[in-house]
């Protein structure tokens, strides 16, 4: 079924104050991240989402991909056996969307081969209160790798958990999600004494794969269920808050993530690699995360500033893959003797992430205008190093036998990076607040040093490394301007850019048993943006919405490990990263939420929740769309809360376009879909509170176009199927 793309369905059915919706005149919805400081999402000159724990636990969200369940325009890639990866905002995907903890910046995505795909999925979302989304580039308060957008994590804090007067509390969270045959455990408690608060917040969870549509026993690529998995996370923050004055506050953080699974890889079984074929494939793979952190808040008036913080951070993200097979074929070109092989491939991706940011808030007045001073600056040193190890030995023998590659290998050199930024942004208030403008400037300064070791070299023998220096000013300009009390209008220009990444810039690897090399490419220039935006917003008695436009034009656009054609000198296909000229992205998003009941002021009553996105895009040498690009989508949801009882219930629909961005008529066209959730929730006493999701209530095969991008007609998609119908219910107890 096919999807006008702007077509908006509505669901009739039961209502509750959307799971997903803003709760607009009644609950200010706040951001930090979109300025830096504490601003109403209606101040703000941008498309601003904020999730927070509350909807965190109604929809029953059990990782970052259903985080976003519900935001049109939003979207988060990867699945099998390697997991999730990171997201994918308005077609602009990878470490082109700066992930934030806490303000610490997550680790960024490496992959390379099928045994080493190193993803960005480090949170535990048991551990947040909220989350706080840019669509659109953020580099003039964020730097380079939010040239794509922002999400910013924000963990809980120890007076969440403590009632007035209180100085012990907590909560126990317990939950099961049968996609995954899943089971979380959360555990929070938080003191406070005098001048000292505390936090501490645990997750366990255990589960299986994340089902596929299908179920069968087929081995091999026709397989359409899932390779079974089983899967562990453990993840634990302490939050200590001390404050010995009222001007004075410091907050000290430490949090340590620990996941592992263990896959049987069905897929490859009896499939053929040159003249081996794998009888059995297992992997063993682990991502560990630990993080230290110090803020220090001053809030109290001087002559340069009312308010200051001072954040340092230390962050270090290990991720390990195993594969271990068992081949029959050939040991060696010399001897064609079928025999039991056992291949093993030891993969590292290794990011250490050391950094410092001064932040100062100043408001005065000059003439008729009020302003609002935020300047700073930042310096961030990021290590980032890759492993692979690999063997093989006749099974019977113990015999090793000679690999066509060098290991132990690095396949880009260990590579320190430093960052130090600038930073300055104004928010301008005239005619008693009725126009707001707001322009930033931002200064960076990079430095990229590698320092390629023996296992670099003796991998790539003759690949010159080379360092990477550069610096780039970006600005913004919003304005806000309030129409009337309820309506507004804002329009916004903003620049971004990300500078070349290491692996890029210094990679080094030939297969000549592939037949192809990859080669490094020192002159990449850093990519850049320049983004335009206009909306407007209106929040009536029963009635908010709002609809924004961009068009965002990217430069300088790298496309990682291009094809280069066959080079005769080399004899082997060249692949090699390039600079597009130019990429441009346009769409729309729209959102509205419609309150039926007669208390408005309480959320009682009927609702109907409605949100979409449209966007397409060129790259204008070849004229075809951006490979990352998504398709429009719409999220509409109806149903019923009664706050005076403590429950509500809601149906969602989710209508997605046809997955028609394949550049080439021989690729696969993922379907349009509609889908259908159903939500309900309910405080069974004033201490326990129930929450269910029934999803795919209607057991559709559904395809997510990001997912099998790239396919050929005729593809198992099977594979790549999401679940059909699929319960995940969790209880909260507060003390």
């Amino acid at each position: 079924m096919k999807y006008s793309r702007l077509s908006l369905s509505l669901v009739l059915a039961f209502h509750g104050a959307s799971a997903y919706a803003e709760e607009v005149n009644t609950v200010e919805n706040i951001t930090v991240t979109a300025s830096r400081v504490e601003r109403n999402i209606d101040e703000i000159a941008s498309t601003i989402t904020v999730i927070d724990s509350e909807q965190i636990d109604k929809q029953t969200v059990t990782d970052i991909k259903d985080l976003i369940r519900y935001e049109p325009g939003v979207v988060v890639e990867g699945n099998g056996r390697f997991g999730l990866s990171g997201f994918n905002i308005r077609g602009i995907n990878g470490d082109r969307i700066l992930m934030l903890l806490d303000g610490a910046p997550l680790a960024d995505e490496f992959s390379f081969g099928p045994a080493l795909s190193a993803r960005r999925d480090f949170v535990d979302v048991d551990l947040i209160d909220r989350v706080e989304i840019i669509r659109g580039p953020a580099s003039t308060l964020y730097g380079s790798d939010a040239i794509g957008g922002v999400v910013s994590f924000i963990t809980k804090d120890p007076s969440q958990l403590l009632e007035e007067g209180k100085s012990f509390g907590g909560k126990v969270k317990a939950g099961y999600s049968s996609a995954a045959d899943e089971y979380v455990v959360n555990g929070q408690i938080a003191g406070a004494k005098d001048k000292v608060s505390w936090l501490l917040n645990a997750t366990h969870r255990e589960g299986s794969e994340t089902e596929t549509f299908f179920d069968d026993d087929t081995v091999g690529t026709e397989r359409r269920s899932a390779n079974p998995q089983d899967n562990t996370t453990d993840a634990v923050q302490f939050k200590l808050n001390f404050q010995p004055s009222e001007h004075h506050e410091i907050t000290f953080l430490a949090d340590y993530l620990k996941s592992e699974s263990d896959t049987d890889v069905l897929s490859q079984a009896t499939t053929s690699v040159g003249s081996t074929i794998i009888n059995e494939s297992l992997g063993f793979d682990e991502r560990e995360r630990s993080r230290l952190q110090a803020n220090y808040y001053y809030t109290g008036k001087t002559a340069i500033f009312d308010k200051a913080l001072v954040r340092a951070y230390w962050q270090e993200s290990e991720t390990s893959q195993a594969t271990f097979d068992e081949r029959f074929g050939a040991a060696s070109f010399f001897d064609p003797t079928p025999v039991l092989l056992d291949r093993a491939r030891d993969s590292h991706f290794d990011q250490e992430v050391t950094g410092a940011i001064v932040q100062f808030d100043k408001g005065f007045t000059v003439a008729n205008s009020k302003h609002y001073l935020i300047y700073g600056s930042e310096i961030q040193y990021t290590d980032s190093k890759a492993l692979r190890e690999g063997s093989t030995t006749i099974q019977e023998t113990g015999e090793s036998v000679a690999e066509f590659t060098v290991f132990p290998a690095r396949d880009f050199p260990i590579s320190d990076a430093r960052e130090l930024s600038f930073f300055l942004h104004d928010e301008i208030s005239f005619f008693d607040g009725k126009l707001t403008v707001s322009p930033g400037v931002r200064y960076d300064e990079f430095k990229l040093t590698p320092r390629p070791d023996e296992l670099f070299t003796n991998a790539n023998p003759g690949v010159e490394t080379v360092p990477f220096d550069d610096s780039q000013v970006s600005f913004k300009i919003g304005t806000v301007y309030n129409i009337s009390e309820s309506t507004n209008t804002w329009l916004q220009f903003s620049q971004g850019f990300r500078i070349p990444p290491y692996d890029d810039l210094n990679i080094g690897f030939t297969n000549l048993a592939g037949g192809y090399t990859s080669l490094s490419n020192p002159d990449l220039e850093p990519e850049s943006v320049d983004s335009w935006e206009v909306g407007v917003r209106q929040s009536l008695d029963a009635v908010s919405w709002s609809v924004s436009a961009y068009y965002n034009d990217y430069d300088n656009f790298i496309e990682s490990l291009a094809a280069q054609g066959f080079d005769p000198v080399l004899g082997l296909l060249v692949f090699q990263s390039q600079n597009r000229e130019s990429v441009n992205i346009k769409g729309i998003d729209a959102s509205a939420t419609w309150y039926l009941g007669e208390s408005f002021e309480g959320l009682d009553g009927w609702s109907i929740n409605t949100a979409l996105t449209w966007l397409e895009s060129e790259d204008e040498s070849t004229g075809q769309e951006v490979e990352s690009i998504i398709s429009p989508q719409a999220v509409v949801g109806a149903g019923y809360t009664n706050v005076e009882q403590g429950w509500s219930v809601e149906l969602v629909g989710t209508f997605v376009e046809r997955f028609d961005q394949q550049n080439d008529p021989a690729l696969f066209e993922a379907p349009g879909y509609a889908k259908f959730d159903f939500l309900a929730s309910a405080d069974i006493t004033e201490d326990l509170s129930v929450n269910i999701g029934i999803f795919n209530l209607f057991d559709r095969e559904i395809v997510n176009g990001t997912e099998v991008r790239g396919l050929p007609v005729g593809s198992n998609t099977g594979f790549y199927t999401e679940p059909g119908r699929n319960i995940a219910l969790n209880a909260t107890y507060s003390f």
